[in-house]
């Protein structure tokens, strides 16, 4: 099953998964190899964890995924983890193991495990393995991939930048710095627009940027360098699936230039989609000459109810006098001008309109017309109204959070604080401002920080543990909640921090508690039953060859022990075990119960076709102590007819004997309640730990007949 040498892969055979597999019992490493080979994996198999190390620090790059049991002798899983990151640290590692404590989890994902699998008794786990290790190398593969089309990109010879949705360059190559004449770095953060001649301006947002939002835009324009030249090229703007924008640019001829000016102006009145109006500033007041569709559906008006009118019929009592100042200075100076004003339709609703005008002159540099640029923004002011609004209270939400803010760059460096998380390590804001994050948490190291923050999906919260330390130096365990940001155009990472001190102390005791358990368990099921089981033995010998009046005691007696140590461990596990809820058949499941319980002259009585959301296993345990308590204390000789019926909120199962005195009817699910001297006492308390464990609730109440009635109470 394991290939005879560690051979790198070629390109032709990248479709295939080569996993490493590390378990120290071969018969299932071999059962892991055969299930995963039928999924299409070459699997290699190493017993010993050292010797996979050494396999691997020879040529690990032979290798998709390596899959480790936790639990082995010298060197365990961990430590195998540890070695590999070291070396190999984008290489997926999935922990396969029988272990699944959240200590060991926390730890293992913590020092970097891809996955962490529990080992199952069925082959779904397995295949659930093979899902996560496909995943797995998926992943890396993609991001291999993404490497080398950056570095593609890099090398191309056409200028390529890659926008955010609105238009502002965040990467670009070699290129694209040569061709606006300007280093890199100063291409980052700029809009695109800033490459447009003023009148081209407006079609960015008209035209450009929402087709290639919708899917692909592609033209020739005259572009600005920085030394304020003209470069002529064939451009495209492509959307991906992420709302980025891909901005390919290739140098064109000054002949390709001239021709696309013709019809520059012609295009950009009949189809653009804004409104636009042509000025004659050659005319008393600077009457409106021509109106394109847009701008009568903009504004309610006709065409023929616009035309001779100065644009100021738009305004209103609530439009700003600043703004139109402004307007009326840029059109007596000849010069455009952007702003944004209050106007009014002619049916008297209100509307934001981003008005932008600009000079339009003939060939010989005389102004010809104003062209002006109506554009309706009332959604974005609401939405910056809205957001005005929400900011306040956030800030709010911010300074008085019981939790600890902190916001800090990508290179650790803190930025801002909440009030409560200098509280809590006893500093000011402005001696917290500026440190990083590893002067405050002591148990993060920088260069594994910064590449996981570098990873980190923006605008997803992810969820880890740290510690703080205080000025005094004390420290504590901490929860961290951590997400990237865009704010005002800078991404950073926002961390909600909440102190989890109480919940490590309990989970301490529970691990303790659980220790304890463990070698409770270990002493019940090994050091007393197994002599007990001797003594069982010893005592049926002892029933051929001799004939006594006591053997009957010593056999009652034993089998009492024996009852009471398989109760103990019952109550020991439960709830041990995740429970595994499904549909279940009430009658068919206590049909099924009343075949395992020594019944005698008992009756069952099946009154139910209810279906209920339980565990299968731990539902049989409640129904069988329920039977044999019934059949064993319900009445003296065994006969009683015992009833399972469905109620309006559950079921009920009542029997007709003797029944539980009102009086004990408090105490019969404690530990220890019995009315038989040959009772464990720990039935009814199982019967009462399965139906918590469910989230039901039982009571106890007089039967129809006289008898016992417990009813459950499942909705």
């Amino acid at each position: 099953m394991d290939p005879p040498r560690d051979a790198p892969r070629s390109l032709l055979e990248s479709a295939s998964i080569d996993v490493l597999h590390v378990d120290d019992d071969p018969e299932f490493a071999e059962m892991i190899a055969a299930f995963l080979e039928r999924e299409h994996f070459t699997v290699h198999t190493e017993a010993d964890p050292q010797t996979a190390l050494d396999r691997i620090r020879r040529n690990g790059s032979a290798f998709d995924c390596i899959v480790c049991d936790c639990d082995m002798p010298d060197v365990d899983g961990l430590d195998v983890l540890r070695r590999v990151r070291d070396e190999h640290p984008d290489l997926p590692v999935i922990l396969f193991t029988g272990k699944a404590r959240d200590e060991i989890v926390n730890e293992a994902l913590s020092a970097g495990a891809t996955d962490y699998l529990r080992k199952g008794d069925d082959t779904s786990q397995y295949r659930l393995l093979a899902t996560r290790i496909e995943n797995a190398v998926e992943r890396t593969r993609a991001s291999r991939d993404r490497t080398r089309g950056l570095a593609a990109i890099e090398t191309a010879h056409d200028a390529i930048c890659i926008l955010d949705t609105d238009g502002t360059i965040e990467y670009a190559n070699t290129a694209s710095a040569t061709l606006f004449g300007t280093d890199r770095e100063d291409l980052l953060g700029r809009h695109c627009e800033a490459f447009f001649p003023d009148d081209d301006v407006p079609a960015v947002y008209d035209s450009v940027l929402p087709e290639a939002r919708e899917s692909r835009w592609s033209g020739r324009s005259s572009l600005v360098r920085d030394d304020d030249g003209l470069v002529d090229v064939e451009h495209t703007l492509t959307s991906t699936a992420d709302g980025a924008l891909i901005w390919s640019l290739s140098q064109r001829s000054r002949g390709d230039e001239l021709e696309a000016k013709l019809s520059r102006r012609e295009r950009a009145m009949d189809e653009a989609p804004i409104g636009i109006v042509l000025t004659d500033p050659h005319a008393a007041d600077n009457p409106i000459v021509y109106a394109n569709e847009q701008f009568t559906d903009l504004t309610g008006y006709r065409r023929d109810e616009v035309l001779g009118r100065n644009c100021r019929f738009l305004q209103g009592e609530r439009t700003d006098e600043a703004a139109v100042d402004e307007l009326r200075t840029a059109v007596e100076e000849r010069e455009p001008v952007t702003t944004e004003l209050l106007n009014y339709r002619k049916d008297g609703t209100e509307f934001w309109n981003r008005v932008r005008v600009a000079p339009l002159f003939d060939d010989d540099g005389v102004i010809d017309f104003f062209v002006g640029f109506q554009d309706d923004i009332t959604p974005r002011k609401t939405y910056e109204e809205l957001l005005r609004s929400n900011t306040a209270r956030l800030e709010a939400l911010f300074e008085h959070s019981p939790d600890l803010v902190v916001v800090h760059q990508d290179d650790g460096t803190i930025q801002d604080v909440n009030q409560r998380m200098c509280e809590e390590l006893g500093y000011s804001e402005a001696e917290l401002v500026g440190k990083t994050v590893w002067d405050l948490d002591p148990s993060s190291d920088p260069a594994r920080s910064k590449s996981f923050w570098a990873e980190l999906p923006a605008n997803e919260p992810h969820r880890f543990e740290g510690a703080l330390e205080r000025r005094d130096g004390t420290t504590f365990p901490t929860e961290v909640h951590l997400i990237e940001l865009n704010m005002d155009g800078e991404d950073l990472f926002v961390a909600m921090i909440r102190d989890i001190s109480e919940q490590k102390e309990r989970e301490a005791e529970l691990v303790e508690q659980n220790e304890r358990l463990d070698r409770f368990t270990s002493v019940v099921s090994h050091d007393l039953r197994n002599p007990l089981q001797v003594a069982m033995g010893r005592l049926e010998m002892l029933q051929d060859n001799c004939d006594s009046d006591h053997i009957d005691d010593i056999d009652r007696a034993l089998t009492r022990m024996d009852d009471l140590i398989s109760d103990l461990l019952v109550l020991a596990h439960d709830g041990d075990d995740a429970m595994d809820i499904a549909p279940v058949a009430l009658a068919d499941l206590a049909r099924s119960c009343w075949q395992n319980v020594v019944t005698d002259g008992a009756t069952l009585t099946v009154e139910t076709d209810a279906v209920l959301d339980a565990d299968r296993d731990q539902l049989q345990q409640l129904l069988e102590n329920l039977f044999r308590n019934a059949v064993e204390h319900g009445s003296d000789d065994g006969d009683v007819t015992v009833t399972i019926s469905e109620t309006d909120d559950g079921f009920a199962v009542e029997d007709d004997g003797h029944g539980i005195p009102e009086d004990d009817r408090h105490t019969v699910f404690e530990a220890g309640y019995t009315t038989s001297p040959e009772g464990t006492g720990f039935g009814l308390n199982i019967v009462s730990q399965v139906a918590a464990a469910h989230g039901w609730e039982v009571a106890v109440s007089e039967g129809a007949a006289g008898g016992a009635r417990f009813e459950f109470r499942v909705d």
